[in-house]
């Protein structure tokens, strides 16, 4: 559809998967990298497409496009800042906001849904190629297997740089991670992105992202009623996923949190 980025293109910004620019007419195009999946991509739009059919807070796709040779998705345009650029704007904003995370997160997890793959075998699969040690493997994908299933609608990556604050509303972004099951598998995941995932680590940062960590659980076990015990169930598994790609941000501290939820579940601990 185009063949090659445009001059009159605004960047608005850039990520491991794809870059985005504002191309006018109230509309983004999103270019995924040339290491996406072309599943990935599908994902994205079938999920974004059922969230918005609905109605929670989100943009689906337009259009599929593509930009030279890599393939695209048109977007509608939402004016908005992320929610961690409006926390660092209003620092005070911080604990509405990440209550109002947890309450969004908690409307995502009360629909049922189906055509989407479960996250009991996403975790499968990441802990099959991850690092760990093969008895650790084994003993874990067991585990996991004994866990409740579900079939509610999970967003895969729910956290501050995903969520935009728009007019004053939240509107969720990026659904290329969804998946069908648990609520709290994506409860635990969105504590994870907030404490270890990318982002400054200093020490005054690093305190922060653990208070809004357990700000935004507290808030979510409040809207949802998911309580620490069924959280402190999926934290091994999660975790223990986590590894095949997670940044190396925090690396000591997230082994000390993935040691620590395996212990709990009576499963070996990493070295």
């Amino acid at each position: 559809m185009f063949d090659e980025v445009g001059s009159d293109w605004t960047l608005l910004g850039r990520g491991k998967s794809s870059q985005v620019f504002r191309i006018g007419g109230g509309e983004v195009i999103k270019i995924f990298h040339d290491a996406v999946s072309e599943e990935m991509i599908a994902r994205e739009m079938a999920a974004a497409g059922m969230a918005a059919s609905l109605r929670l807070p989100t943009a689906a796709p337009r259009i599929r496009a593509t930009v030279g040779e890599k393939p695209a998705l048109i977007y509608p345009e939402i004016i908005g800042l992320s929610v961690a650029a409006a926390i660092r704007r209003k620092p005070l904003s911080a604990s509405r906001l990440l209550r109002d995370m947890a309450s969004l997160l908690h409307a995502v997890h009360r629909q049922p849904v189906s055509g989407l793959r479960s996250v009991k075998s996403v975790l499968v699969t990441d802990i099959d190629y991850g690092p760990a040690p093969d008895a650790i493997k084994r003993a874990a994908i067991e585990y996991l297997h004994r866990l409740p299933d579900a079939g509610q609608l999970l967003h895969g990556d729910f956290h501050i740089d995903n969520i935009l604050v728009s007019d004053g509303d939240l509107v969720i972004l990026d659904w290329a991670k969804a998946a069908t099951g648990a609520p709290a598998a994506d409860a635990v995941r969105s504590e994870m992105l907030m404490r270890f995932g990318e982002g400054p680590a200093d020490p005054v940062t690093t305190l922060w992202r653990d208070w809004a960590a357990r700000c935004l659980s507290k808030a979510y076990h409040k809207a949802s009623g998911v309580g620490e015990d069924a959280l402190r169930q999926w934290r091994p598994v999660v975790a223990l996923a986590w590894l095949r790609a997670r940044p190396p941000v925090r690396t000591d501290a997230f082994h000390r949190y993935l040691n620590k939820a395996l212990r709990s579940a009576g499963l070996p601990t990493i070295s």
